[in-house]
């Protein structure tokens, strides 16, 4: 069935003149029990509320939720074949191996009819992904749309309205993961704050434990000081064999003494309180301990010695407020941890981010699959968010990679962290760049990684953003670079402060009005909370 726009709307559906004709012709047009919404540009008058589509179940987190925890609680997965519970929602994947989400949530296309702030669309090229002839070079769109043919961010929508009703511990949780473009927090919190200003505060969400030592990262809503030194290694050098990054792609170990402390911010308005920690750690033949205190209270121990090399989560429930989590190294042998949750009880959005600064987009191969898989299926984001490309048009330029190559490492990497676990995912294209590396990239090299990355999106069942687009066009950067003030760093690679947070305003307007407009037509009572499923992980004794 041809698609309008990049998915904005089903071509045959919208056929019709008629809103209630569009609604029933999608009715009639679902097989098998799967409902489609396509309304075109106007809500269909007097016929039956859509009933959402169900969310896909978190099992991890819905299991947790449901069960009594005392002050604090192991969970732990082991490695595939280690006789590990498996998740029921895992191991079914496409044919082609690509994203089960986009199957699961591919009944339901959501129309842009209304923006941010709920008011309708009035002019439709202003929601074509897609510049209009004649939008001027160089100059920011007011609104750039998600392209989202496959309807995958329908369960993420559904989360959003969950913690828009103010339900108890209605927490939207996003995963963003990329390179340079979000380092240091700059974008994701750009987008973080306005989400957490429209929704509510779930806090922190996963941080490190430590900066590392060549400063690759860095968190605006926690802060990381580190007393003694941990062993640090980060996805982009591949330094671990074993392929055990963790979630953020970062891993950290002590074979004597080491002590970091992570603690909710003392200003501002963002991540200043939490009341559910969680320490993410490696269990292991010969492991030692670690000792976790929080604030002032006496350390808990946290032994790590297992049979198996398996992945644990370390869990303590706070009362709401500031708190710091001291994290040491106490002996024993060797200990190695991934990072750190801090969230609050809710309702509100956890936009977590973590950056690899230099990585190219295969370094993704460098996760263990099953290990990644875990770390997602434990997590349970309710969308993830990749940020990747800009190290690789370097590669392009100097023919180190065609388009079908960078194609093909982009849907391994996607692989590995999408057929496990039914996901909706958002890939940013890369921004305009001038140089890479030490090469120049022409518009025409940003105009191929752009087509091949909303390639690659749509194949693996993600939605796109399509960035150079919201700058104006591709051969943007320079001009953004001589605007006053200026809005990228004079490497032409990046942009600056107030660039991205003129990004991250245009994605959050992005996202939200498709969370408006699924809002707008689908029935108005909120969507229950998803079922709850058994808990994919065992309970560590």
């Amino acid at each position: 069935m041809p698609v309008i726009d990049g998915g904005l709307a089903v071509a045959a559906l919208l056929s019709s003149s008629s809103p209630t004709a569009r609604l029933e012709a999608a009715r009639r047009w679902t097989a098998g029990g799967l409902l489609s919404l396509a309304l075109g540009c106007g809500e269909a008058e007097g016929t039956e509320p859509v009933d959402p589509v169900p969310s896909q179940p978190s099992a991890v987190r819905r299991a947790l939720a449901q069960e009594p925890r005392g002050p604090a609680t192991a969970f732990a997965m082991r490695r595939a074949g280690d006789g590990a519970e498996r998740s029921a929602t895992s191991g079914a994947s496409d044919e082609d191996g690509s994203n089960p989400a986009a199957v699961a949530s591919a009944p339901l296309v959501v129309v842009l009819t209304h923006d941010a702030e709920g008011k309708p669309f009035t002019d439709a090229s202003h929601t074509s992904p897609g510049l209009p002839p004649d939008h001027p070079h160089a100059e920011p769109r007011a609104f750039q749309p998600v392209e989202d043919p496959k309807g995958v961010l329908v369960p993420f929508y559904q989360a959003l309205a969950r913690t828009d009703a103010k339900q108890p511990g209605a927490i939207t949780r996003v995963t963003h993961l990329g390179d340079s473009s979000i380092g240091h927090d700059g974008l994701p919190h750009a987008i973080r704050t306005r989400m957490q200003d429209r929704f509510g505060d779930g806090g922190a969400g996963f941080v490190l434990i430590d900066r590392t030592e060549d400063t690759n990262y860095g968190s605006k809503v926690a802060t990381i000081t580190t007393a003694q030194p941990w062993e640090t290694c980060f996805l982009t050098n591949l330094c671990k064999r074993d392929g055990y990054y963790g979630l953020g792609g970062h891993t950290f170990w002590a074979n004597g003494e080491a002590t970091s402390t992570v603690a909710t911010m003392n200003h501002g308005a963002y991540g200043t309180t939490a009341s559910h920690i969680e320490l993410w750690y490696m269990a292991q033949p010969r492991g030692g301990r670690f000792k976790v205190r929080i604030d002032r209270n006496p350390a808990e121990v946290v032994p790590t010695r297992a049979d198996a090399v398996e992945d644990r989560w370390h869990a303590i429930d706070v009362e709401p407020g500031a708190h710091s989590i001291t994290i040491s190294a106490a002996g024993g042998g060797q200990t190695r941890a991934y990072g750190l949750v801090l969230e609050t009880d809710g309702p509100g959005v956890v936009w977590e981010s973590v950056s690899m600064i230099g990585a190219f987009t295969k370094r993704l191969h460098g996760f263990d699959h099953d290990h990644i898989a875990g770390q997602l299926a434990h997590r349970a984001p309710d969308l993830l968010v990749l940020n990747f490309g800009g190290n690789d048009l370097r590669r392009m330029v100097s023919n180190q990679v065609s388009p079908a190559g960078y194609e093909k490492e982009y849907g391994e990497g996607l692989q590995r962290l999408l057929t496990q676990q039914p996901l909706p995912c958002l890939l940013v294209g890369v921004i305009d760049h001038g140089r890479s590396g030490s090469y120049d990239v022409a518009p025409a090299v940003v105009d191929t990684m752009i087509e091949t990355q909303r390639k690659i999106a749509f194949e693996h069942g993600c939605a796109f953003f399509d960035t150079v687009a919201a700058m104006g066009g591709s051969g943007s950067l320079r001009k953004w670079r001589q605007r006053s003030p200026t809005l990228a760093e004079p490497d032409l690679k990046h942009l600056n402060g107030r660039g991205r947070d003129l990004m991250g305003n245009l994605m959050y307007q992005a996202l939200v009005a498709g969370y408006e407009s699924f809002r707008h037509q689908q029935a108005p009572s909120t969507p229950p909370d998803p079922p709850r499923a058994k808990s994919t992980t065992s309970v560590a004794q």
